[in-house]
């Protein structure tokens, strides 16, 4: 793990070094945006109205966790600070240590969780839970002794719905470490990690976002696969989360799903480990109907030792949800929505051709037309604008 810091370090303050030599159109493998195209894909557009702010925590939360506390349990403190109610935002502090549970938020409280170390890795919050996890072996982790989750509490109905699942493993879903399924939830400086590492492509969530006006800052999210889940990209269904100064780690499709984030200087780093042949660092799968999915700026997008100059990395492929091979609609689809622009991309990526086919097996398909439209399902929805770097 000796990567994360000066990667995050990096992350916290970035500097584009070198200019941008991207030109519009672009090509059909890798189109860019003009500056007016650009105007209508701008950060305001993807928060559609939300200007998320700061996160702010004061020196003592109203539920603290830890050893010696009031609360030797983080869902412990959740419960309560739910079940007290109220539309006063609560602050949940977690003291430095290791948490080897889950974290399920459901209900109706503003909440800010916070770590209350130097740095996110103080207070590290993780568990090995992979898709393939049986139903009873998730039980018997999650729920030891039936102590952590009971009838009546906000998020039982979530652990048991894990807990039944007709196939008998639990699932990507269910997989998370950390679901938030609350609005106007914060998160900031602590780490959230899915240990497990399978060699085989076993998805493994870390952190999962059901809900809108989410905050992520100051935060490490590390697994292989599907570390980052956002949202579920249902019509008519609002999910923004912004991200900041935050560390995102893994190997396959490691930041995915439907609902629409920004994310403002972050590193994401592909890890070659369990997979050394390449990786693929987003998944969007933005309803068609939805023209703001993935939206990346003031970032790095990076490697470890093995990827670095291999350009064995792909930027994105769209994960298809729910479409089997050969099968994509335009227009009824999914169709994912990225676009990376102001942002660092490293040597990982073949410049040439960033984008990989979809999980649908749906080749990919850039339109570099002059007089395009930006939402034509026709096409992938990826797009760049003023990058620079090896990869870019």
């Amino acid at each position: 793990m000796g990567l994360l810091a000066p990667i995050f370090a990096i992350s916290l303050a970035v500097v584009v070094v070198s200019g941008s030599h991207q030109s519009y159109p672009g090509t059909s493998s890798r189109p860019i945006l003009s500056d007016s195209e650009a105007n209508t894909l701008s950060e305001s557009n993807y928060f559609q109205g939300w200007s998320p702010s700061a996160i702010n925590v004061p020196s003592k939360g109203d539920y603290v966790v830890g050893s010696g506390q009031t609360y030797t349990d983080i869902q412990a403190a959740v419960n309560a600070a739910i079940k007290a109610g109220g539309s006063t935002r609560k602050y949940i502090q977690i003291m430095p240590g290791t948490y080897a549970q889950t974290v399920y938020i459901k209900g109706s409280v503003p909440l800010t969780i916070y770590g209350s170390g130097s740095s996110p890795t103080d207070v590290k919050i993780e568990l090995t839970q992979g898709a393939d996890l049986s139903t009873s072996s998730y039980v018997n982790q999650v729920n030891p002794s039936g102590s952590r989750y009971k009838d009546g509490d906000p998020a039982y109905s979530t652990y048991s719905d894990c807990a039944s699942q007709s196939s008998g493993t639990i699932g990507t879903t269910c997989s998370s470490i950390f679901w938030i399924m609350s609005d106007n939830v914060e998160v900031y400086n602590l780490q959230v990690r899915n240990k497990y590492a399978s060699s085989s492509q076993g998805q493994s969530v870390a952190l999962k976002t059901d809900a809108d006006k989410i905050t992520i800052s100051n935060v490490y999210l590390i697994s292989y696969q599907d570390t980052l889940y956002l949202g579920s990209g249902k019509q008519g269904v609002v999910q923004r989360v912004y991200v900041d100064n935050t560390h995102i780690q893994g190997d396959v499709d490691f930041v995915f799903g439907g609902g629409t984030g920004v994310f403002n200087k972050v590193a994401f780093t592909a890890v070659s480990d369990r997979h050394p042949s390449g990786a693929v660092i987003f998944a969007p799968s933005t309803h068609p109907t939805n023209s703001y999915g993935f939206f990346v700026i003031n970032s790095v997008i990076t490697g470890d030792s093995g990827f670095l100059s291999s350009k064995k990395v792909s930027l994105a492929r769209a994960w298809d949800a729910g479409v089997s091979t050969g099968g994509y609609v335009a227009g009824t689809s999914p169709n994912g929505q990225l676009e990376i622009r102001s942002t660092r991309i490293d040597g990982v990526i073949n410049a040439d051709a960033p984008y990989t086919t979809a999980t649908s097996n749906r080749a990919y398909s850039g339109n570099a037309g002059t007089s395009r439209n930006l939402n034509d399902n026709n096409y992938n929805r990826f797009w760049e604008y003023n990058n620079s770097g090896d990869g870019a």
